[in-house]
């Protein structure tokens, strides 16, 4: 029996408590030793054991979902550094190594990132050209044994769509599908300009089952996206913020939110009727471990959440 096969699907799982994905990979793979300019995913091959750790060491933070180490592996993202031809290889060993990590009872999701190319009028981008891209890696994806689609950092909505169309050409598997906003003086929209309301219904049209936000917005200023999100869609929905704006430390990027500030303003987003939680860029375990303390303190309805009495 497959992994698929063996346990209840993610989204009835959701229907009875909060769902908690790990935190950002990059930022991992870089207090490992990552060399700055080298694709990440390249570690699959070279360095799998620093992935797996890092995997496990999610596990052990209380993450119900672990993503694969696959955010840049599509062939338009790889052929940037000349890797394209281990688009197999590098996919296939990354959904091998989460699924090491995983235990039964966890979740491992195919990660897909946008593919670094632009529509006019910025760049020369072709709708067939992108679903095509994504279409391959999914099917890599789906056949290596992932229980679920993770498609996220999306700052076209154009490119968020070809990417469900992708998957969905190739699986039925639940589909996650977040998009990255910025906070303007009129609200929140993509970098090409997409607004939160229409982008939710055009992706909830297009075939993802849970939709929501990621990267770019620190865990305070995703609160307020929350809200506007959770008014604009009756789809579950997903928050994965940055652990609080970078800064520039001695030449290095670094995050200095602390984990608790980041679980308390996450908490405020779940009790707003979040279903699925995580951590993008500067999380790490320890941030997954205290949203999960601050979970174990509340108790499950059907709006949102609410303090134990």
């Amino acid at each position: 029996m497959s992994p698929k096969e063996s346990k209840n699907s993610i989204l009835e799982l959701s229907r009875q408590r909060v769902v908690l994905f790990d935190g950002a990979m990059g930022t991992m793979l870089f207090s490992y030793g990552l060399p700055l300019g080298t694709s990440p995913e390249l570690w699959n091959l070279s360095h799998p054991e620093i992935v797996l750790k890092i995997h496990q060491k999610y596990i052990r933070a209380g993450a119900d979902v672990i993503q694969t180490n696959t955010f840049g592996a599509s062939s338009l993202k790889l052929k940037k550094s000349g890797n394209e031809k281990k688009i197999e290889r590098l996919n296939e060993a990354a959904v091998k190594i989460a699924r090491k990590a995983c235990e039964d009872e966890k979740y491992v999701a195919g990660n897909i990132g946008p593919s670094g190319e632009f529509f006019e009028p910025v760049g020369k981008a072709k709708y067939k050209e992108l679903k095509k891209t994504f279409s391959e890696q999914a099917q890599i994806l789906h056949s290596a044994g992932v229980d679920l689609f993770s498609v996220e950092t999306m700052y076209d909505l154009r490119e968020a769509l070809a990417a469900i169309e992708g998957v969905r050409e190739v699986s039925s598997l639940p589909l996650f599908v977040c998009m990255t906003f910025e906070k303007k003086t009129k609200g929140y929209f993509t970098l090409m300009g997409d607004e939160v309301s229409s982008s939710l219904k055009k992706l909830e049209q297009a075939g993802a089952n849970v939709v929501g936000a990621n990267c770019t917005l620190g865990s305070k200023d995703m609160i307020r996206l929350a809200s506007v999100m959770k008014k604009s869609t009756k789809f579950p929905l997903i928050v994965q913020p940055n652990a609080g704006m970078p800064k520039l430390v001695k030449g290095k990027t670094v995050y200095l939110q602390k984990p608790v500030s980041f679980a308390n303003d996450v908490l405020k987003m779940i009790k707003l009727g979040v279903s699925f939680t995580g951590g993008c860029c500067g999380t790490t375990p320890e941030f997954i471990k205290t949203v999960k303390r601050g979970l174990m303190g509340l108790e499950y309805k059907p709006s949102g959440l609410s303090t134990k009495r």
